[in-house]
């Protein structure tokens, strides 16, 4: 997968950008946060003011009435029977009490009252309310009911206490906590709320809440207000469908509630103001950062290009690659010390080229005067050797009996010598040929598996001298190759012969090919000998050198096979690999790639003879 480059100045640019914003935005989100934090202590002092004066009149409130419940149910309880209409007109009507009546607990029946006219008590109490009242009295304490709506469409709260047989009830409206209610007002909608003991609401901005005595006991606040606690908290508001900023406390005594919210967005506001300044410094700090960020950029980024330039046109070779000491950057001492470099490196260059062609004038003059020479020596040496080849061989045949046993044995070795220093000379004449780039592929279609055939033939007798098992393996069918048929046999004759003539007597040596899934076709080389040494591995492939020297000194030969192997695989675009198999061993490989791999044509060509020996063929499908 290719990599993804961007440019020097776009880095930088971003670079300069995340650096500044960060601790930008750092600045502009803490003041956001501070202010917030202030805004919102600042709220809860506000509450809590709003909340004392509230909590302290609700406690004065509760003193009075039941101060003033007491007063009449101990009247009521020391004069059984007396009706002190006067007396509820002074003192109950100030306080929202409608009457306060004092009912026999088994009769049911009234037993004294004190009322406001027209609020007198009924002569009989319902059994149900009765039953109620007298499940909340107790002996000397005064207690409060929950809020409920009277028969006459208004809110009402009862006091009550017992008296032995009798049970004195005092109904109280809530009117005393819709005025106190109204008075608090504070911002777009902070308001106070007030609920009972049991979380019912007795005042509420809501006239829905209000009049239904809406049962706020579910909400959060409202438990910790009936639980007795005292403090602030974020909820949020049905009512109001918003998130609510409220500080809270309960009245001691009656369990009353009183919380003073406010809506959070409120609080906001005041921040935004602070967001909206802060926003401007940090656009005006990233402009400038962006600025900064162009600047620097252009004074790294144009001395970079022009090197960048210069190098091109010193890499084209062209002489007149020297930076001129002017342009951006110029005066930063970096960049002034870097264009100085370039400029001394492209002096050091040119003097480089000149050097360099002058040597290479030189090489080309040696390699031409080698080549004539080992054309020269190849002819003049050829020839006497084909003719002592050749009269050796005459004259072993024209010596027949056992009395020139000795001097067919001498010629044998006369012969021998040589066929090696022929092989030695045209491997010469071969490896100046391809260096010198006139060697010439003359190609055509070559079938793979008879040229391993025959080259397995070839080498079996050598084989044999050393007892090595020779196996070829080629697949089930014919493969061809479009290649130089003499190249491709001078390829795999000096891979198997190398194999040969290193791997240890007894050993064993396969010779093969393959078709591998991609297509390319795949002549290898597999024995068991002593292998190669790592650090070997690619001096072994240069000509004249031959690997374990010191070891293999006995074995014949110039060190010329693999490097012309490389140079052959070269010519076709094949890929020669040589490497050390896991177990013991070398093994060589020339892969063909596909475009030179053809279609299996017709039928398959007549087999050469098997030739007898320790050669064993399997066919195998590549």
């Amino acid at each position: 997968m290719a990599k993804r480059h961007i440019s020097l100045k776009l880095a930088f640019v971003a670079a300069f950008f995340i650096v500044t914003a960060i601790p930008v935005w750092l600045a502009w989100e803490w003041p956001q946060q501070a202010a917030l934090q202030i805004e919102e202590d600042a709220v809860n002092e506000r509450h809590a003011v709003y909340m004392k004066p509230v909590t302290v009149a609700l406690q004065r409130y509760h003193t009075d009435i039941v101060g003033t419940f007491q007063f009449f149910a101990n009247d009521l309880e020391n004069d059984k029977n007396s009706v002190t209409a006067e007396n509820g007109a002074r003192l109950l009507g100030p306080l929202g009490f409608n009457h306060v009546c004092r009912f026999n607990i088994a009769t049911r029946a009234l037993a004294g009252s004190a009322y406001l006219l027209g609020k007198e008590c009924p002569a009989s109490a319902p059994p149900a309310k009765l039953r109620m009242f007298t499940d909340l009295a107790v002996e000397g304490q005064v207690r409060f009911s929950q809020v409920s709506k009277h028969p006459d469409g208004y809110p009402m709260m009862f006091a009550m206490q017992r008296f032995g047989e009798y049970v004195t009830i005092g109904a109280l409206k809530t009117d005393y906590f819709h005025e106190l209610g109204e008075t608090i007002k504070f911002g777009e909608r902070g308001h106070v709320a007030i609920v009972d003991h049991t979380g019912r609401a007795l005042w509420h901005p809501l006239k829905e809440w209000r009049d239904t005595q809406y049962d706020m006991s579910g909400m959060d606040i409202v438990q910790r207000m009936i639980a007795g606690e005292t403090g602030n908290m974020r909820f949020h508001s049905d009512a109001m469908d918003t998130e609510m900023v409220a500080a809270f406390t309960s009245v001691k005594g009656p369990g009353w509630g009183v919380m003073v919210p406010q809506p959070a967005q409120e609080m906001k506001n005041y921040v935004s103001k602070v967001r909206s300044m802060t926003l401007q410094v940090l656009l005006v700090a990233l402009a400038i950062a962006a600025l900064l960020a162009l600047l620097a950029a252009h004074l790294l980024v144009e001395p970079l290009q022009r090197i960048r330039k210069s190098a091109e046109r010193l890499g084209n070779g062209f002489g007149d690659a020297l930076i001129p000491p002017h342009g951006a950057g110029a005066r930063l001492t970096e960049i002034n010390d870097l264009r100085a470099t370039f400029n001394a490196m492209v002096l050091r260059v040119r003097n480089a080229q000149r050097t360099e062609i002058e040597a290479r004038k030189e090489a080309q003059e040696a390699n031409r005067i080698k080549s004539r020479f080992l054309a020269n020596m190849s002819h003049e040496l050829r020839t006497p050797l084909n003719a002592i080849i050749g009269f050796a061989e005459v004259t072993e045949k024209r010596l027949p009996g056992k009395e020139h046993d000795r001097n067919r044995e001498y010629l044998g070795y006369i012969h021998d010598s040589g066929k090696h220093l022929l092989t030695i000379i045209n491997d010469l004449l071969d490896l100046s040929r391809i260096e010198a780039g006139v060697h010439q592929l003359d190609e055509t279609e070559v079938d793979v598996a008879d040229c391993v055939h025959e080259i397995t033939h070839m080498l079996t007798p050598m084989a044999d001298e050393k007892g090595i098992t020779l196996i070829m393996r080629k697949p089930g069918d014919h493969m061809y190759l479009w290649a130089d048929q003499r190249a491709l046999k001078q390829i795999a004759l000096n891979l198997a012969t190398n194999a040969i003539r290193y791997t240890q007597n007894g050993g064993k040596v396969e010779i093969g090919t393959k078709r591998s899934s991609t297509g390319s076709i795949e002549f290898f080389v597999k024995d068991n000998g002593p292998g190669i040494k790592f650090d070997e591995m690619d001096n072994i492939r240069k000509p004249f050198v031959r690997a374990k020297a010191h070891e293999v000194s006995a074995v014949p030969g110039t060190g010329l096979g693999l490097s012309i192997v490389d140079a052959l695989a070269e010519l076709h675009d094949a890929r020669f690999d040589l490497n050390n198999n896991k177990d013991a061993g070398t093994l060589a490989q020339v892969i063909f790639p596909p475009s030179r791999a053809l279609l299996t044509l017709g039928k398959p060509r007549e087999r050469l003879r098997q030739p007898s020996g320790r050669r064993q063929e399997r066919d195998e499908t590549g």
